[in-house]
């Protein structure tokens, strides 16, 4: 059995019902197969940005503390679908093997990945080679790199804007739709898809 890697936007956070909607995605594109939601920085990373500009922070501790930013979303994407976090780097590979041996149904899950990614970043870059730790790299690229390092079927990048077919992952970086090293890690990605939940 297969399963999905959705990175939810934070820009979609100001949605009324973006639980309702993120239900729905999920009975109408992946019923079947099991999907882990690794929510973007939204408000919370903007916060460490502004706080950046102000202060003039090391680019080392700007990136932790919107890593930090991505676990307050995870808590508030789980409050809104009313599902636990799974925070636990092992709690996260048991899931996976478990998906991989067809060994428990198909569900929805939010994951807070940032002890498995401060745990495991040497060994993902084993697969998808050497990556920043500044604003260059940011909850797109972390959750393609995971996806990447997990084997997973597919990755949605679930967003608040449309994307034409024929635009490289390059133009997407420089026009601020996905981060700055998401063209380099997509390639080992098994599959990328786009989804606009905002106009669903």
């Amino acid at each position: 059995m297969g399963f999905a890697v959705w990175k939810l936007g934070g820009s979609l956070f100001d949605l009324p019902d973006l639980a309702e909607r993120i239900r729905r995605l999920h009975a109408e594109h992946s019923p079947a197969s099991p999907v882990l939601i690794i929510p973007g920085g939204g408000v919370f990373a903007d916060g460490v940005r502004k706080m950046d500009q102000v202060h003039g922070l090391d680019p080392l501790e700007s990136h932790h503390l919107a890593l930090n930013a991505m676990r307050l979303s995870a808590s508030l994407v789980a409050a809104l679908l009313k599902l636990p976090v799974t925070s636990d780097a092992q709690a996260q590979q048991a899931a996976i093997n478990a998906w991989k041996n067809r060994q428990c149904e198909p569900q929805l899950q939010v994951w807070d990945v940032i002890d498995n990614w401060n745990t495991h970043q040497p060994i993902i870059e084993q697969t998808c080679g050497s990556l920043p730790s500044d604003w260059r790299l940011t909850s797109d690229s972390i959750a393609a790199a995971l996806a990447a390092h997990w084997g997973a079927s597919e990755l949605v990048l679930v967003k608040s804007i449309d994307r034409s077919a024929d635009v490289s992952w390059k133009a997407l970086a420089q026009a601020g739709a996905v981060d700055e090293a998401f063209p380099a890690v997509a390639p080992y990605v098994k599959r990328i898809a786009w989804v606009n939940l905002r106009a669903q």
